[in-house]
């Protein structure tokens, strides 16, 4: 699958209907979480990858359910919380010494992966109250303004490292040009997508994201590094793995939920 094809995947289901975003979302946590257990397993950890996947559908699940259907669903929440509990346990009856490792990344996967697309799930219900396309796309188009004006920043006029310990390829002029333009879709752009967010509104998630995608991408590639991996999986040939195309959504979408849920 290519950048573009990504991006088109990720829009048309987004847009086609809520069914297809569960569908979809569904799938990238599956393949999300296996590439995490990857990674852990090379620096010493196990993931409870059936146990997480458990975890994380029912969390999104029960988020889509709830926020389309009804309260009555809330109480599926309840399940996830089991399957939370349950991998803990599931480790007393393991044969390695590595329990606590493997009981640690085993939730960091879930807290990394599921919650954010969880979260993401209750964004056009924090403004709208309803199932709201232009909303649900608004993180995902400003994070790519974002990495495509920083990446071609970067390449061409890049001399001052961001952050060169952790990833070497980034740069203050990348930084600056990359929020630049992110500000200007903020302020410009989105307010067409999603018009139940006042400008205001829009210039603030803006920010939210020039300041917090590119934690996400650090915090990857810290993983990555600690892993002595080039990429997180190889779901789109070229391009990497699925963490590595969602690092910045990972990040920056639990913080504008925390914005909305606070300012609605």
């Amino acid at each position: 699958m290519s950048g573009g094809a990504f991006v088109s995947a990720v829009t048309g289901a987004i847009y086609a209907s809520p069914w297809c975003f569960l569908a979809l979302f569904l799938l990238l946590i599956v393949a999300g979480m296996a590439e995490f257990g990857r990674m852990a397993r090379k620096v010493g950890a196990r993931v409870n990858l059936p146990g997480c996947i458990a975890c994380g559908t029912l969390l999104f699940s029960t988020a889509f359910l709830h926020n389309l259907a009804g309260e009555r669903f809330l109480a599926a929440y309840l399940l996830a919380f089991l399957a939370a509990m349950a991998l803990p346990v599931a480790e007393l009856y393991g044969k390695q010494g590595t329990g606590f490792q493997n009981i640690a990344f085993s939730f960091l996967a879930i807290l990394y992966i599921a919650v954010p697309f969880t979260l993401l799930m209750y964004l056009p219900y924090c403004v709208a109250g309803e199932w709201t396309p232009g909303i649900v796309f608004l993180p995902f188009l400003l994070v790519w303004v974002n990495d495509t004006f920083a990446y071609l920043a970067g390449a061409s006029l890049g001399r001052h490292k961001l952050f060169p310990a952790v990833s070497p390829n980034k740069s203050w002029e990348g930084f600056v040009a990359g929020g630049a333009a992110t500000l200007a879709a903020g302020t410009w752009v989105t307010p067409l997508l999603a018009r139940d967010l006042p400008r205001v509104d829009m210039i603030v998630i803006a920010t939210i994201v020039v300041l917090f995608a590119v934690y996400g991408d650090l915090i990857e590639s810290l993983f990555k590094r600690a892993a002595r991996v080039k990429d997180s999986g190889s779901f789109l040939p070229g391009h990497g793995g699925i963490l590595d195309r969602f690092d910045a959504i990972f990040f920056t979408v639990p913080a504008i939920f925390a914005y909305l849920e606070w300012k609605y």
